[in-house]
């Protein structure tokens, strides 16, 4: 393949190639004759492809030969596939009132003389709206057979290559850096979008992309959420704040959660901190090889319940992190949650937390890390301060 114009890959040409050959094999395997690919992070691990224009309609054609993989995009990604890609054939389609690039990807299909054979899809991706499935699977109707391709590329790039783990190291150092200005930055009378605000001007300064998702930074009564809300809030001197968000390098993700607290620390709070912490302990020794994703939740919904929370716990308590783009620093499945049968196995990098939102009494903890699975014991990426972040 000529590669004089590409400029910017994130991995070596022979990285990329060699995840092409993969993939080709388990489309074999799974008697496929073609793969349509729209999740991002499956184009940017493959290809180097990097883009925002996914929100639109764009799919990569992979079949299990050595034919070229075809990009199907609109014209403004076109120099961005050229450049940070591996992909040579690039077809575009055009914007208009009738447009309907299901129709253009039926040409391309019928070009490779897949007519009446089976093609997998991905199915799990925000690349893919129920608008844009709906337009494929009425112009394919019929014509070929579309297989959901069950997580194909996604199982791929589970276990991470030396060079993946070197950006996720780089994301972790520079939120280990974040963290610290999160915690200088908190203070009463401030807007808790003020410490969201040191949070991105850190990690921004270190070199960070921007994070896929909006960060949680929830204080007072909203402490107790576990999703973000909208509209800031001003810290009081006896008040709390809950703090969970990713740091991308490369698109790579790592994420932390951690909780601060402003004013006189009530006896109950300081126990949910000890209980927390202690259970991500334990959490944390579960992930060895061999072991089961569903057996660190069973460690976690233990160390909860054996504390008095059962009734505050989650039904998950974290998943797996990598290449993910906006909407989410997710890149699940799998899910940590009660008997996943997914096994760790060295180079994976898995995000778990605790997280207690008392409701009854208003207190909130929240402690989380990321982590890579080794030989032996893991290797926790992202650092949490000794003991319990209180601000008098």
């Amino acid at each position: 393949m000529s590669t004089e114009l590409v400029t910017n890959l994130p991995f070596s040409i022979d990285e990329h190639l060699s995840r092409q050959t993969r993939l080709r094999k388990e489309l074999k395997k799974a008697n496929l004759d073609a793969i349509l690919v729209f999740a991002q992070e499956s184009h940017f691990w493959l290809t180097g492809y990097d883009t925002g224009g996914y929100v639109f309609f764009q799919c990569a054609v992979i079949t299990p030969d050595e034919r070229p993989i075809i990009l199907l995009t609109r014209r403004p990604d076109l120099v961005q596939a050229r450049q940070t890609s591996t992909i040579e054939d690039i077809r575009i389609w055009w914007d208009s009132d009738d447009a309907n690039p299901a129709v253009d990807l039926k040409s391309i299909l019928a070009e490779l003389g897949l007519k009446n054979g089976r093609v997998g899809i991905e199915l799990n991706t925000h690349g893919l709206t129920g608008w844009n499935l709906w337009r494929v699977q009425n112009v394919l109707n019929n014509w070929c057979t579309l297989v959901d391709d069950e997580h194909l590329i996604r199982k791929l790039r589970l276990i991470k290559s030396p060079s993946e783990i070197a950006y996720t190291r780089k994301a972790a150092w520079i939120l280990d850096r974040s963290l610290e200005a999160v915690i200088s930055a908190s203070r009463p009378g401030i807007l808790d979008s003020e410490i969201k605000a040191a949070y991105l001007t850190s990690i921004l300064q270190d070199g960070a992309d921007m994070p896929p998702n909006p960060p949680l930074f929830n204080s007072g009564p909203r402490a107790v959420y576990g999703r973000g809300v909208s509209e800031p809030r001003r810290i009081e001197p006896q008040d709390q704040i809950l703090v969970e968000y990713p740091v991308a390098f490369r698109r790579y993700n790592v994420k932390t959660e951690w909780t601060i607290l402003f004013g006189n620390v009530d006896t109950a709070h300081r126990k949910m901190y000890d209980v927390a912490r202690n259970t991500l302990h334990h959490m944390t020794e579960v992930a060895r090889p061999g072991n089961t994703l569903g057996e660190i939740f069973d460690v976690h919904a233990k160390g909860l319940d054996d504390g008095g929370y059962k009734k505050h716990r989650y039904g998950a308590t974290g998943y797996s992190v990598g290449c993910t783009f906006s909407p989410t620093s997710m890149d699940a499945p799998p899910m940590i949650y009660s008997g996943n049968s997914t096994i760790c196995a060295p180079g994976m990098t898995l995000f778990y937390h605790v997280m207690i939102g008392d409701s009854d009494t208003g207190y909130a903890m929240g402690v989380g890390h990321t982590l890579l699975v080794t030989e032996g014991s893991p290797e926790v990426l992202t650092k949490l301060p000794d003991d319990l972040t209180v601000i008098g």
